[in-house]
């Protein structure tokens, strides 16, 4: 039994190594992410219900995670109220990361609204990303996000009742990054 504990060690001692080897790095193909580490913040517009537009100031914090492998990506919305205080009315989370083909993007989010949680069609390229899904209650859902010329973070929402014929916006969003 002390001959065991006493090589102990160094049985295991390869292991802790390679449980601390170095982080891989960035997969090209979400890339653009590394891109969007750090916070931002601005003004957001969205629609929430029929006629009820609502003018935000949004933050989005990105952060690399398990080495650069997938990122999350936590964004809050912060209305004013009518007594002046704000009050957070958006909160989501998303992760992004490869598929098991290490090659396809994925993305899963998160909201406040019930506990809801998808896992929306995902494509990225040099210039931004595209998400959409469908949702039983608003029909057909898609998110772009750019850059615009001064750098910004910019976001777009848009719902359509009718499979993709006519889109109606439903969010703007341009964000400054602060860190």
């Amino acid at each position: 039994m002390r001959l065991l504990l006493s090589i102990l060690p160094f049985l295991v001692a390869p292991l802790m190594l390679i449980a601390q080897a170095a982080p891989a790095a960035t997969p090209p193909q979400i890339a653009l992410f590394a891109r969007l580490v750090g916070e931002w913040e601005g003004e957001a517009t969205a629609v929430m219900g029929p006629g009820a537009r609502h003018v935000l100031r949004q933050t989005e914090r990105v952060e690399a995670v398990a080495g650069g492998t997938a990122f999350a990506v936590r964004g809050t919305g912060h209305e004013r109220m009518a007594d002046g205080t704000e009050q957070v009315t958006f909160d989501a989370f998303a992760v992004i990361f490869l598929d098991h083909d290490h090659v396809t993007p994925r993305m899963r989010t998160f909201t406040m609204f019930g506990g809801n949680w998808a896992d929306p069609d995902f494509t990225i390229d040099a210039s931004g990303y595209r998400w959409s899904m469908r949702d039983p209650r608003a029909g057909l859902i898609r998110y772009e996000m750019s850059f615009d010329t001064d750098g910004r973070w910019v976001e777009t929402g848009s719902v359509s009742r009718d499979d993709g014929k006519n889109w109606t916006p439903i969010f703007e969003m341009k964000l400054t990054r602060k860190r």
